[in-house]
């Protein structure tokens, strides 16, 4: 099954779109992330991780800022259906 997904990254303002192979959202999600995170690789950081971006990572978000904003499944003519939230 073919995924069309869309990550956003609000500190570089970027959003990213990525077409991946996989047979449920969850794993195009893992894949996309990969993809995105090869495509624009993090700075390197200089120093100690401050207490908010510490307290960022321990509530789930990403240290490199990119979140899958989209996904749908593309349909045999090209277009993509949507996707319900839950299946993500």
């Amino acid at each position: 099954m073919r995924w069309l997904m869309e990550f956003y990254n609000e500190r570089r303002g970027m959003l990213a779109r990525y077409g991946i192979e996989a047979p449920l959202p969850a794993a195009a999600a893992v894949l996309g992330l990969k993809a995105v995170l090869a495509e624009y690789p993090s700075p390197p950081r200089k120093g100690r991780l401050s207490l908010f971006e510490r307290a960022e990572r321990i509530g789930g978000q990403d240290a490199s800022g990119w979140v899958l904003y989209r996904i749908v499944k593309e349909s045999a003519q090209g277009l993509p259906d949507a996707v319900p939230a839950h299946a993500a």
